[in-house]
């Protein structure tokens, strides 16, 4: 039975976290098995704020506000209509961008018409935190407020510095630059060198401080893992520390969806009436796994979990406890028996499975016969790259744009 996702009293603001979250469920490389995706999420959003794991590429968030902007000036669209006159638009804009060569992260290129996941839902929390979208309010206030919005769109008034424009009620930044007047029937994913500069100057100014500024205004292509990005060598004490942690972070966790999947390996093995092939082909591949990130983890200093609380605490992010206490105790007895030895360390093995029944309860792959007959021999394993293969994606749109 599929399940249904009432919104009872929720705000607008309320149900658009909720969509956000949702969407980590439909990312097929977000796969949360321990519970630690909070924490990968609060380093991504200090490292890259306004992104997210379902983000393709950059103009989409120039795409979204020209649509906005064309339905504030027909007079026939109300609040009440406007979110079914944005989709009939997004929905025509798939067509529009397949008929280009590069259509690459083209959003909706199989669903088309029955797509659920719209561009400016997906972009929203980027026109927002990047200032695009002046009120910074989200997409259901902004719905709501629609026709308020658009009798105040041209109640602005310059400033004394030129290029600055203050008012209460416009939608967008005054310096957008205008859709092309062929759009949306016409559009591909080339940035113009005016709009990549509008779209730098937001992030710049909006997301100051951050490791996505700074690479924002970096002529270096992007490297492969952002720790490893030429350009963070000249970035500020704050954005290499934090750099810093998520690499040595993600790396010190890597091994525990390792021996969780060792585990799952073994059980299932031990479930089956006849040996099989594939089952002993997947213990053996998990544990040279494990040797492989043991060779690298052993060349570290020991992990420690307070400078991850302390970055939290400075973000106001609060930690629940039984997920500090799993991490602490993953580093302390990891530091105890050394990397190399974790895949038959009992203790270790006792936390992995306990972790797992705290978050899923009865239906825990490792005492759950038919769950553990779904598991399809690779399960949330693979680094986190905190959305770095997104951002990297649009960090190359930036660039191509501002030397077109």
């Amino acid at each position: 039975m599929e399940p249904v996702l009432k919104w009872l009293d929720f705000t607008a603001a309320d149900r658009d976290k909720m969509r956000r979250v949702l969407d980590l469920f439909d990312e097929k490389a977000t796969v949360d098995e321990l519970g630690l995706g909070t924490l990968r999420d609060a380093l991504a959003n200090a490292l890259f704020p306004g992104t997210s794991s379902i983000q393709t590429r950059l103009r989409y968030v120039l795409f979204v506000p020209w649509i906005y902007q064309a339905l504030e000036r027909n007079n026939r669209i109300r609040s009440s209509t406007v979110a079914s006159e944005a989709r009939k638009v997004e929905v025509a804009l798939i067509e529009a961008l397949r008929a280009n060569e590069d259509d690459e992260g083209l959003i909706g290129r199989l669903a088309k018409g029955a797509l659920r996941r719209l561009p400016s839902t997906v972009y929203w929390v980027a026109v927002v935190r990047w200032g695009i979208f002046s009120p910074g309010q989200s997409q259901s206030w902004y719905h709501a407020h629609f026709d308020a919005m658009r009798r105040g769109g041209d109640d602005a008034r310059a400033a004394d510095d030129p290029g600055v424009v203050f008012t209460r009620k416009i939608s967008w930044h005054p310096g957008l630059p205008k859709a092309p007047s062929d759009f949306p029937k016409v559009a591909s994913f080339q940035l113009t060198p005016q709009e990549a500069e509008f779209v730098r100057g937001r992030i710049e100014d909006g997301c100051a401080g951050t490791l996505l500024a700074h690479l924002a205004a970096s002529p270096f292509e992007p490297a492969n893992s952002f720790w490893g990005d030429a350009a963070v060598e000249s970035a500020t004490p704050t954005i290499r520390a934090n750099v810093e942690l998520a690499r040595r972070f993600s790396l010190h966790v890597e091994g525990a969806p390792l021996l969780y999947n060792l585990m799952l390996a073994e059980a299932l093995r031990a479930k089956q009436v006849e040996e099989s092939i594939d089952t002993e082909e997947r213990i053996e591949h998990y544990r040279a796994e494990i040797a492989h990130w043991a060779s690298s983890e052993g060349t570290e200093q020991p992990f420690a979990p307070e400078q991850l609380w302390a970055f939290m605490a400075h973000r106001g992010d609060r930690v629940p406890d039984r997920q500090k206490n799993f991490v602490e105790t993953w580093a302390k007895r990891t530091a105890e028996v050394g990397p190399e030895k974790i895949a038959d360390d009992p203790d270790l093995r006792r936390l992995i499975a306990m972790r797992e029944t705290q978050l899923k309860g009865v239906r825990a792959r490792l005492t759950n016969h038919s769950r553990l007959l779904d598991w399809k021999g690779s399960v949330g394993v693979g680094r986190m790259n905190f959305r770095w293969s997104r951002v990297r994606a649009m960090l190359r749109d930036l660039q191509a744009g501002l030397v077109a």
